[in-house]
């Protein structure tokens, strides 16, 4: 049993155990993941594991390495760029390659990391008939963060743009030179969008459009490339730190288109009729070729009809081939679409529980503002009531103090008028003092005068006591004459 059938035979079986795991992470709430501890290989190699694929990560991807692009194989292939994947052991570099377009007129859009909610999520590569939204992420070589400027298709046939792109003109020989510039150009070489350093640009209505298209999952080569790329230690990030040994798939050009070698005519026989001859041109059927002998016409019709019959039998192989390879294809696309239908569904029920989680933590807020609202109208109520308090103590103090004052004014008023009584009692009573005094002094002067009249009285009487016995001989003369 070889290698790739064990690997078809696997992939169902891990199909359902994703589709499994999906279905029962719908009904759970994710928290998000611890910070990967350092890598410690299952038995030194990655090749060892089972490594699945995460899509999600606590850490942003590393930059992207500086590699030369490939010469392009054969007409047909697109540039699909390099990128930085990631499993339980951290990231891991998948190599930029050339891909045989899986239809004429698809155009691969890359995948990119982007931050949403404090994780960096992986948003997958697809293609379809325009190129979509990548995260605005330059990564070279006509993906200048904004469509795709390496070519365009012409019907059945793509044009390559050598002005951007490393194409052998003798083995492609659809080509043209359209200079482009990349404006604002990001020496930093970030790998993701979004977060506090990634890529800010919003995806303009074209790539809008672009994402609600039909589109089909990478192919079997693509998804080849990344398993080789995981089970190579030395792509790991912590291994090369940022300088992958395998940067891109170095494509052997084959001077023809993939797949021309399975059509008839077209295999190392062409010309020879497709058969195994001997080198004399003797039949396959093991009987001795006979030299110098002519065959006749009846042997030479069989040996055309022979070979008719095994070109009709290698053509019907072919075809049978062909068909279950396309089979295979479809089985497989179909797995990569229930797996996409299931990462989306996933992805739906995330974004669902992130909007729960995100209005319950509105509504907590909400409630956070409107107690917050509440406990400051409280506190304004209370202040208020404090400002009124000390307005109505201010008002009472005011008042006290009215009253103070008056009772002050009244007790100043009163001791005027005791003051004024006092002041009139002592006018009154210097008033009497000095009635008293003047009645003294009249009485002195009326005692004064009464003594003047007494000695006046008495000067009179002596005068006339002393005038009296004068006159007693005076009297005595005349009436002797009488």
């Amino acid at each position: 049993m070889t290698s790739r059938s064990r690997i078809f035979r696997s992939r169902p079986i891990a199909a359902a155990i994703l589709l499994a795991a999906c279905a029962s992470a719908a009904a759970q709430t994710y928290e998000p993941p611890p910070a990967p501890p350092a890598p410690a290989y299952d038995g030194g190699d990655p090749a060892d594991a089972n490594l699945a694929l995460v899509d999600r990560s606590p850490e942003p991807p590393p930059p992207l390495p500086v590699y030369v692009q490939p010469p392009a194989p054969s007409d047909g292939y697109l540039w699909v760029p390099g990128y930085w994947s990631r499993n339980r052991y951290g990231f891991f570099w998948v190599p930029g390659a050339w891909v045989l377009a899986p239809y004429a007129g698809a155009l691969w859009t890359p995948g990119y990391w982007g931050f949403v909610n404090g994780l960096y999520l992986w948003n997958a590569g697809y293609w379809g008939p325009h190129v979509g939204f990548y995260g605005g992420i330059n990564y070279g070589f006509g993906y200048t963060g904004l469509g795709y400027a390496g070519g365009y298709w012409k019907r059945d046939r793509f044009y390559y743009n050598r002005a951007v792109t490393n194409v052998n003109i003798t083995h492609v020989t659809n080509v043209y030179n359209r200079n482009v510039v990349v404006n604002n150009v990001d020496n930093r070489r970030v790998s993701y969008h979004g977060g506090p350093s990634g890529i800010q640009r919003r995806a303009d209505p074209r790539e809008l459009a672009a994402r609600n298209e039909r589109h089909a999952p990478p192919t079997q080569a693509q998804r080849g490339y990344v398993r080789d790329a995981g089970n190579n230690r030395a792509q790991f990030y912590d291994q090369n730190k940022g300088r992958p040994p395998q940067a891109s798939v170095d494509h052997r050009p084959e001077g023809r288109r993939p797949g021309s070698d399975e059509r008839p005519g077209n295999g190392p026989d062409n010309g020879r009729g497709g058969r195994d001859h001997a080198q004399g041109g003797g039949p396959r059927d093991g009987s001795p070729a006979q030299p110098g002998r002519p065959q006749s016409p009846q042997v030479q019709q069989q040996d055309r009809q022979r070979q008719q019959r095994d070109q009709q039998a290698q053509q019907a192989r072919q075809q049978q081939q062909r068909d279950q390879a396309q089979q295979q294809v479809r089985q497989q696309q179909q797995r990569d679409q229930t797996q996409q239908q299931a990462r989306q569904q996933q992805q739906r029920d995330q974004a669902q529980q992130q909007a729960r989680q995100q209005q319950q933590r509105d509504q907590a807020q909400q409630q956070a503002r409107q107690q917050q609202q509440r406990d400051q109208a409280q506190q304004q109520a209370r202040q208020q009531q404090q400002r009124d308090q000390a307005q109505q103590q201010a008002r009472q103090q005011q008042q006290r103090d009215q009253a103070q004052q008056q009772a002050r004014q009244q007790q100043q008023r009163d001791q005027a008028q005791q003051q004024a009584r006092q002041q009139q009692q002592r006018d009154q009573a210097q008033q009497q003092v000095r009635q008293q005094q003047q009645r003294d002094q009249a009485q002195q002067q009326a005692r004064q005068q009464q003594q003047r009249d007494r000695a006046q009285q008495q000067a009179r009487q002596q005068q006339q006591q002393r005038d009296q016995p004068r006159g007693d001989g005076n009297s005595r003369g005349p009436s002797g004459r009488d």
